[in-house]
């Protein structure tokens, strides 16, 4: 019998990490009808032999990533599911350093039959009591004019999108739940574009999830119950110059999408709009250095470099109304 849930799990290089916190977390999942699929990028065996070596309480399915990056190895693995799994409902999409509550993927369920969604954000909660400098970012974020979920009309910022059960207009990759209707009639996909400054892209279950928000007008809302936390284990994502080149690209060719194609297009506030973005990038930058804990100032300016010929080179030989599109 196809399950209700499927799982997928893109990893790389984290055996420790998803079988101590993913797949270990699953099997305390009070909700049992759902399906595990591992898309496994790494470069050795020991994640398949953390997940194929242990008799797991639940189904698991370990493939091999052809193509290596958080955006392409989720669009496979949610292609395998829909060709192999018809009957599957949901995709929730977690990452190898989270934890789900043993009532996360119960809450996930009652929420989409509640709610209508067509994006569940499983809430997070933090592992550790909040530092003097989380706190003064969220009182940055107020004197900004950021809402309370951490995003203005096109910023993407971690964090504040947990508080409460209710609407949002985004949801994290650790933890999301998706109606398959997304894939199968919208065609709405994980942008691989974003990939271009490294394997796993920046800020991709962002753009999926806000363009499903503003360009679909899909709703998005937290669990009505369960969380998870996320341990961040870490990867080799800051190099200053192809992170600052990720910043940039990423988020204009995100802003392009909802804003500067189709109906969105025009406008008043246009302006008003693309100056915020402006500034917010600008502040992007510097985070980045404070981030990177380096002066390193030539090196962003190089990614921002690279990051603009690329847009100029994306801008002239493909069309933005297709970067979310399955190709």
């Amino acid at each position: 019998m196809t399950p209700l849930l499927a799982i997928v799990i893109p990893t790389r290089n984290r055996a420790g990490a998803i079988q101590k916190y993913a797949l270990s977390s699953l099997e305390r999942s009070d909700f049992r009808d759902f399906a595990c699929v591992v898309q496994d990028a790494s470069d050795d065996d020991l994640t398949r032999e953390a997940v194929e070596e242990r008799p797991w309480n639940f189904e698991v399915s370990y493939v091999r990533a052809t193509r290596t990056g958080s955006s392409s190895q989720r669009n496979d693995a949610v292609r395998r599911v829909l060709t192999e799994l018809p009957g599957v409902r949901y995709i929730v999409f977690m990452d190898d350093d989270s934890e789900l509550s043993s009532d996360a993927l119960s809450g996930v369920l009652a929420s989409f039959r509640e709610s209508g969604a067509s994006i569940v954000n499983i809430r997070t909660k933090p592992v550790a009591p909040p530092s003097f400098r989380s706190k003064m970012t969220q009182g940055l974020k107020r004197v900004l004019g950021t809402n309370r979920h951490g995003a203005t009309a096109f910023l993407y910022n971690y964090g504040g999108n947990d508080e409460a059960t209710g609407e949002v207009e985004w949801a994290s990759g650790c933890g999301m739940g998706v109606d398959v209707s997304v894939f199968r009639e919208w065609h709405i996909f994980f942008p691989e574009e974003f990939e271009r400054f490294g394997g796993y892209a920046l800020g991709e279950d962002f753009a999926f999830s806000f363009f499903v928000s503003q360009r679909k007008r899909g709703r998005i809302v937290n669990s009505a119950y369960g969380h998870l936390l996320h341990y961040a284990a870490g990867s080799a994502r800051l190099d200053v110059r192809n992170m600052a080149a990720s910043k940039w690209y990423n988020f204009h060719l995100l802003f392009d999408a909802i804003y500067e194609s189709g109906k969105n297009a025009g406008g008043p506030g246009r302006r008003w709009l693309r100056a915020k973005f402006g500034l917010f990038m600008c502040a992007a930058a510097v985070k980045l250095l404070l981030r990177a804990r380096s002066l390193d100032v030539a090196s962003v300016l190089r990614g921002i470099f690279a990051a603009r010929a690329a847009l100029k080179d994306y801008r002239r030989n493909h069309d933005i109304r297709t970067l979310m599109s399955e190709k």
